[in-house]
């Protein structure tokens, strides 16, 4: 695949993650197309969690309704068992019987739902600032096109732009990690060119399993250097020609073991 060719692809902070982490994972990905159903028992947990959330603002007139927090875990547990599939795997070495399984997961994605209601509604209300939830972009950032979902835009009173994005894992960044964020980067670079009047955009990570909450707002040099990256990033990935495998921690949630060069099995990560 030539140079001019993928330069038309579109590109999103997921791609350039995955190439990032192993480059042979992007190439079975994103070039080979190789579709595999397989899917870790946190990442289940976390795509059922966001669209719960997704689900509770798209309630009409959601800030003048009082909502229990029952419904949210009703409704979690709905898409729980509706979603719930047979290629979903535990990694071998988080694996524990006891305490480490199925039921404990489950358990993580209800305990960020209650966290989440702790501290966004007040005594049952949702405040009425939310302009968009799992907002979708398509913008230019230098010659590429990129792609992706916001998970919540709320617009403050004095027209200035919060852009959230959550997060279920149990690592969580500092104020200085944040600030070197490319996803986070991405959305400001898509909201700047969405919201062309907000002079204010800042930019929230929030952990739900820790409650813990970072906001940063980017001065025109900081997201100009951020900008030049993502770029910088984009040229790597497109003069790539090796994808040779990365081989670290990260293997223990990959399931293209069988496709991948250095590996000689299946991963031997625990089917739940």
């Amino acid at each position: 695949m030539n140079y001019i060719i993928r330069m038309i692809d579109r590109y999103s902070y997921s791609k350039l993650s995955t190439f990032n982490s192993c480059p042979q994972k992007y190439k079975i990905n994103y070039i080979d197309k190789v579709y595999n159903s397989s899917e870790s028992i946190e990442a289940f947990m976390g795509k059922r969690v966001h669209e719960v959330l997704e689900w509770l603002y798209s309630q009409e007139g959601l800030h003048e309704k009082y909502i229990v927090f029952d419904k949210l875990a009703n409704k979690y547990n709905e898409l729980w068992k509706e979603k719930w599939h047979n290629e979903i795997f535990v990694a071998l070495c988080k694996y524990d019987k006891l305490s480490y399984n199925k039921n404990s997961v489950y358990k993580i994605g209800l305990e960020c739902l209650r966290n989440y209601y702790a501290d966004f509604s007040k005594h049952g209300y949702f405040n009425s600032n939310v302009i968009g939830i799992e907002e979708e972009f398509n913008t230019f950032i230098h010659d590429f096109q990129f792609k992706g979902y916001i998970d919540r835009i709320d617009k403050n009173s004095d027209g200035s732009i919060e852009i959230i994005d959550y997060k279920t894992g149990k690592q969580y960044k500092t104020m200085k990690q944040a600030e070197k964020d490319l996803q986070l980067a991405i959305y400001f670079l898509a909201c700047r060119k969405k919201f062309k009047e907000t002079k204010d955009i800042y930019l929230n990570l929030y952990f739900l399993r820790s409650r813990k909450y970072v906001r940063i707002k980017h001065n025109n040099e900081k997201i100009s250097t951020l900008e030049n990256k993502i770029n910088e990033n984009v040229n790597m990935l497109i003069k790539e020609k090796q994808f040779q495998a990365k081989e670290s921690i990260l293997c223990e949630w990959c399931y293209y073991w069988k496709e991948c060069e250095i590996k000689s099995t299946n991963n031997p990560s625990v089917r739940i």
